[in-house]
């Protein structure tokens, strides 16, 4: 049976950090990656019992060696910072999910920490987000719901974090120890596996069921993935909201049966710590997928995606296998080749023992961050490089890229407004100061709508942006006329030192 429990009303502060975003949101509960780049995530730990801390809680002592405790992630990016995907368009009662396998010899196992990254893409309210817990014995579809916690602001707090740019917070969950009710899973369902969980109850804003009109991404925190690509296609799992021919496929499903438009580009930041109750010591050669080999225990290979040879064998007499995996060509064709080979003919390797199928390798355009666009590409490059995959078979010819936007720095006023280039340059005196720049004109990092205006290049005399012999003809006709060009030394006068002046300004550079 399933069993809720709530908790005592705290809140939290995030850290703020610089961050590069680039994304828009998508009509329906499709998923709207938008990168952010963190310098630290601030940790949020909650137990069972309502305590909460700005650390990792303690997870007690087990008494059977550090080798019986580990974590399984299919995440490649740290929990504490780094570059991550906010996967927007992620709308109320939608689940993340990751399911691990484990070796049948470790069960029964406890469920010691669960932890989920959170954040936002720059708000400019504070967000509060109602949020869930769940753990499943098995996958979530057909397994067994063991355990769910429900965050009430009352024992367990809500998520809330402050207006700003990008941040993110880690929710790391734990059953306390000395909470009599622990999570334990037996393996009733006979597939060596379990699976962790976690919702989106009620969002800071959201209209309707957001299929129509998607949760906006300046007004609601949402889970992140890694910026890598997909590393476990079976293992991560989305329960998505059934929003018909607007949206994604309801109900559960793998990011291997999930359509490619739909699936999110990278691993959730989802990770599990347990504790193995039947923990055996035995150590054996481990390939880890790459050729490398390592003594480990069964458990400890299989957290790190390796094949363990069994117990007593060791590396000095293994032979690991260089391994295979599905290779995405650009013209959309796939090879099951090695990662080497793959790099040979200019493929993309997908991973070891990713097996080629006819949706893994589709190509199309993708919009870039500096507003270009690009043909010839799989979702995974595409992300890789930032962008946003427009489709299977689409191409740049109507791809409309959203163009990006910064600062634009109205020098005469020192105001500020966040246009693109091109609308910047239709305002007179307005100077526009670089993608993902942001109007801070006392340099807190927090948007005033002010700017410091940048020093003018006074060589330029013909105003067209770049320093040219064309600017000295520019020049004499300034001084031939008498106009405010001609004064390259600022006295106030139109002389021939300012001759002079304009040499060494144009020798300077802007």
């Amino acid at each position: 049976m399933a069993r809720s429990r709530c908790s005592r009303s705290v809140r939290t502060i995030t850290a703020m950090s610089l961050i590069s975003i680039s994304g828009t949101a998508l009509a329906g509960p499709e998923p709207t990656p938008i990168p952010i780049d963190l310098s630290k995530v601030q940790t949020f730990g909650v137990t069972s019992l309502g305590e909460v801390t700005s650390s990792l809680p303690d997870l007690g002592n087990t008494n059977r060696g550090t080798e019986c405790q580990l974590a399984n992630t299919y995440a490649s990016e740290s929990f504490a910072g780094g570059t991550y995907l906010v996967q927007a368009g992620f709308v109320e009662g939608e689940i993340m999910a990751a399911r691990y396998t484990l070796p049948a010899s470790v069960f029964p196992i406890r469920i010691d920490l669960i932890e989920a990254l959170i954040g936002t893409a720059g708000t400019t309210i504070q967000t509060t987000t109602q949020w869930s817990v769940l753990v499943w014995d098995g996958p979530p579809s057909t397994g067994t719901l063991v355990a769910s916690y429900s965050s009430d602001d009352v024992i367990l707090p809500h998520i809330v974090i402050p207006p700003g740019p990008a941040q993110a917070v880690d929710v790391a969950f734990s059953i306390d120890p000395g909470d009599p009710e622990q999570i334990f899973i037996t393996n009733s369902s006979g597939t060596n596996s379990f699976t962790i969980g976690f919702r989106i109850d009620q969002h800071q804003s959201q209209s309707g069921t957001g299929c129509i009109t998607p949760p906006s991404q300046n007004q609601n925190a949402f889970p992140l993935t890694d910026n890598t690509g997909v590393a476990s296609q079976t293992g991560n799992w989305i329960y998505a909201f059934d929003c018909g021919v607007f949206g994604c496929p309801a109900g559960w499903s793998t990011f291997q049966s999930f359509p490619a438009l739909c699936t999110p580009s990278g691993d959730w930041m989802l990770q599990a710590t347990w504790t193995s109750f039947t923990c055996e010591a035995q150590t054996g050669a481990c390939c880890d997928g790459s050729a490398e080999c390592f003594d480990l225990t069964e458990a400890e290979c299989l957290n790190i995606g390796g094949a363990w040879q069994g117990a007593g064998t060791q590396c000095a007499t293994t032979n690991c296998p260089i391994p295979e995996g599905a290779c995405c060509l650009t013209n959309g064709n796939c090879l099951f080749l090695t990662e080497d080979n793959c790099d040979l003919i200019g493929g993309t390797w997908q991973g070891a023992n990713v097996q080629c199928n006819g949706s893994l390798c589709p190509i199309g355009a993708a919009c870039l961050p500096d507003g270009t666009c690009i043909e010839g590409v799989t979702a995974l490059e595409a992300s890789a490089m930032g962008g946003t995959f427009l489709g299977v078979g689409s191409t740049c010819m109507n791809a409309n890229c959203p163009q990006p936007t910064g600062a634009c720095c109205i020098t005469s006023t020192a105001n500020c407004l966040i246009l693109s280039e091109e609308n910047c340059d239709l305002i007179p005196g307005a100077v526009w100061l670089g993608m993902g720049t942001i109007c801070d004109g006392d340099g807190d990092t927090i948007p005033d709508g002010t700017c410091n205006p940048p020093s003018p290049c006074l060589a330029d005399t013909n105003g067209d942006g770049m320093l040219s012999p064309a600017d000295f003809s520019a020049w004499v006709a300034a001084f031939n006329a008498q106009a405010p060009a001609c004064d390259q030394n600022t006295d106030g006068s139109c002389t021939p030192a300012d001759f002079s002046a304009w040499v060494a300004n144009y020798n300077a550079g802007c």
